[in-house]
């Protein structure tokens, strides 16, 4: 793992927040309905983050949608500043679960159709940090605000 890289990239992520980076050709989605935030980040296609949209929620408890309609209400007004910020159309996303929470996957699924995506990928949680981390051999340790994971990495791979 390279911290420097690694930093740099959240680096840059905090800055989408307020600042819309230029891109070229097709942008990847990705939500993350989270205990405490529910995220929208936008990538260019090098998986560099071009815009990020968040909001603190109360609607997911332990990773589990407690609140459907206010979750989907969240992720359509994220989705809608996102679109204005790229002055774009954003219709497929990807979605994270926490470990342990498969059984909420349809649930996390009609919230980003009912926003208006297509979901066209579910990857767990310790395997989308992955993407960033690039860690081959070690652990990594998901602290949130209503779950916890820990996933062990051995070449490359949970």
């Amino acid at each position: 793992m390279n911290i420097e890289k690694v930093n740099a990239y959240m680096k840059r992520v905090t800055e989408a927040e307020e600042k819309t980076f230029p891109y070229k050709g097709r942008l990847k989605v990705g939500l993350d309905l989270g205990t405490a935030y529910i995220v929208i980040a936008v990538l260019d296609e090098n998986n560099q983050p071009v815009a990020c949209e968040k909001q603190s929620a109360k609607v997911l408890r332990d990773g589990v949608v407690v609140d459907y309609l206010g979750a989907l209400e969240i992720v359509k007004k994220l989705k809608a500043k996102l679109e204005q910020r790229l002055k774009c159309e954003l219709t497929q996303c990807a979605i994270a679960m926490p470990a342990g929470t498969q059984s909420s996957l349809k649930t996390h699924t009609y919230v980003a159709e009912g926003a208006g995506f297509e979901v066209i990928r579910v990857c767990d949680e310790p395997s989308a940090a992955n993407s960033v981390y690039e860690i081959k051999d070690g652990v990594i340790v998901d602290i949130g605000g209503g779950t916890t994971g820990l996933a062990i990495i051995k070449n490359g791979k949970v």
